[in-house]
Order: C-alpha cells, then structure tokens, then sequence
C-alpha cells in the first residue's frame, strides 16, 4: 500500500470526485470517516499522505489531530488540509494547525497532483535543497557542517498570521470595537515594522483561527514578510497581530527581538533562501522558517544587534539627508560584520557571498 492516500471524512461528492482524480494520478484512495479513525500501526499499512476534509462537521481540529496521528506514524507523516474556502489566509491557518499544504475542493487534477508529490517530498526531505557544485565550499560549509548551529524554531516562536474566513470580515477602518488592527506583509521593510493597516472582524466565527495573546500581545516581537526572499524583518512594539501574508516570531528568553531582526535581514540569510532553502512561488513556508539556521546568541551580540536594529530603524527605509544614508550604511556594514563573525564566516565564505552579488 506503498501507493495509498488516505481520504479523512471526504464522505460526499467532493470526496468521490478527489478519489477519481486520484486514481488517475495513479494513487489508491483510502476513505474513512473522522469519528471512526484510528491510525494504522501496521507499517504497511502508512499510506503516502492523508488529506483532511475540515468542512466536515465531525472534524477535529487538526491541532489535537496531528500530533495523535504523528505518535504512532513519526514525524515525517504528510497531512494536507482541504476545505470549500479559495481565500489565500486559509493556508497559513491550517499550516499553522499543523497541515503541511492546503488546497480548496474542485481544485483542478494538475494542482493536487503536485501539491501532493510535494507535501509527500518536503517531509521526507531536508529544508535545504540539493546544493550546487558551482556554489563556494567556503560558503556552503556554514550551512551545511551546522552542528553549531541552531535552527530558528530552538531560539524563538515562529507563528502564522490570522485569516478571516471571507472578504467582508477585512475592513480599512473598524466599524466598532469587535474589529481588530493587523500589521500586513506589504507594509514590512528592513527593520521597518509598519503599523496595523487593516481590520478584522476578531472572533471564532470569521476567523480561521483566533491567534493566543502570547504569539502576538508581548513587549516585543519579530514581523516577518511572508513574500520572499529576500527577507523582510523587522521588530515590533505595538502587540498587535500579523495578517496572513506575515509571521509573528516571539523570541525565547536571552534572545533579544533586535538580534534576531538583524540575523534575518543579513546577507547570509538572503543567501540561504534565495540559493539553499525551498520556497513556495515566491512565499516563505512556516515548516522552512522555522528550520532556518541561526548562529548561537551570546548576550555581548545580543546587546549590541538589538542597539543596531534601533538604529536602523530609526533611520527607516529611505534616509533623506546624505549624512544619515551614509550613517545607515556605516551602521548596516557593522551589522554585516557582527553577522559574519557569528556564524564563523571566514574570509572566503565573505569573498564567495561578494562575488554571487549577495
């Protein structure tokens, strides 16, 4: 059953309509209901991925689902959610849950085929994609000898931004007291935040999922566009949530917001995702970000990073006096340093990153 997907709660026309698609991809479709579940222990019997239909009403949420199903069949077990929705935010709500893809019902044989084969890869596969023979051994050893190295998930919360459940639940301006301000990815530059610029309607009815304070309502956090690379990071005051084209990361305890801004708008990390890490079209995927491998912070770097990411924030995107472009530069090449030397960048992984254009 090498070939099997298995069809958890698709008991109606779009569940037959996926079985035949997936039957002339050549997969053997397995259907069962939510309610009669149980994991398969049997190792033949792990099918290849499990697609989730969460209109069903008997649906478990798939953050209680997941980690039951991942007990018994690893941590490599492939889930895709489904669902009537096509808004954009839905994905970042069910990855967030813990699904590894999503697509909508009556999603054309060409999508699901490949959104299938490549959630079955990305779990069986490293974050960081086959490595180029013409690329510098000087700058791939830093990536790929990491056992110093931590990824971002060990140092820091990596959370994905809220989705409403349709367009009206998404205002430019609060009609009352029950919509809630949301930072967006368009509005996120270097070390540039933005503010809230648009409204959702904040209750478990129209959202997707309602975030917990904690991954949005502290002192400070990191906003991450979601569109790239190149990254776009930045750190946050307002305690206000991020939309779903952006990720919230609420740095662990000793790890200061401004370190963290600085290590991912570095040029090494501009590097990683744009040469080594597996991206989506353009768009960051939670499961990659949060394996993004970071150097170790010490509380000198810490301490240091987190005053240059007030700086260059204070600067802002575009400088207008020629003295404070040319402090901004000053700054942002000391920030480059500090970087290099964290992750023990010698002197030829700094000439093969100059000589890429990075």
């Amino acid at each position: 059953m090498a070939d099997t997907i298995l069809l958890l709660g698709h008991d109606n026309v779009h569940g037959l309509a996926l079985a035949r698609v997936l039957v002339s991809l050549g997969f053997r479709p397995l259907a069962e209901d939510w309610t009669e579940f149980v994991p398969r222990r049997r190792g033949r019997d792990r099918p290849l991925a499990i697609i989730a239909d969460m209109d069903n009403p008997a649906a478990r949420p798939l953050a209680e689902f997941i980690p039951r199903v991942k007990r018994v069949w690893g941590e490599t077990y492939p889930v895709i959610a489904t669902s009537s929705s096509r808004n954009f935010g839905v994905t970042s709500a069910f990855i967030e849950d813990g699904a590894d893809d999503y697509f909508s019902k009556g999603a054309p044989a060409g999508l699901i085929e490949k959104k299938v084969r490549r959630c079955i890869e990305k779990v069986t596969s490293p974050a960081i994609s086959e490595l180029c023979d013409e690329l510098p051994t000087d700058l791939l050893r830093l990536f790929r000898d990491d056992s110093s190295l931590f990824r971002l998930g060990d140092v820091a919360s990596v959370h994905a931004g809220v989705a409403p459940r349709s367009p009206w639940c998404r205002r430019m301006a609060p009609p009352d007291d029950n919509w809630r301000g949301v930072i967006t990815g368009a509005g996120i530059d270097k070390f540039v935040p933005g503010k809230p610029a648009e409204f959702l309607l904040w209750s478990r009815l129209h959202l997707f999922r309602v975030p917990e304070p904690g991954e949005y309502s502290v002192p400070e956090k990191v906003v991450l566009r979601r569109d790239g690379p190149p990254l776009r990071a930045a750190v946050d005051r307002s305690r206000a949530p991020v939309g779903a084209d952006a990720y919230a990361i609420v740095p662990h305890e000793g790890v200061g917001a401004g370190w963290l801004a600085c290590v991912l708008n570095s040029r090494l990390l501009d590097f990683y995702f744009n040469r080594l890490a597996k991206n989506d079209d353009g768009r960051l995927r939670l499961d990659v970000v949060r394996r993004t491998p970071v150097p170790r912070p010490t509380a000198e770097s810490v301490q240091e990073l987190g005053r240059t990411a007030t700086l260059l924030a204070h600067f802002g995107p575009s400088p207008q006096s020629w003295i404070d472009r040319q402090s901004k530069d000053e700054l942002w090449e000391r920030m480059e340093e500090l970087v290099f030397s964290l992750y023990g960048a010698d002197r030829g992984a700094r000439e093969g990153l100059a000589a890429l254009h990075f």
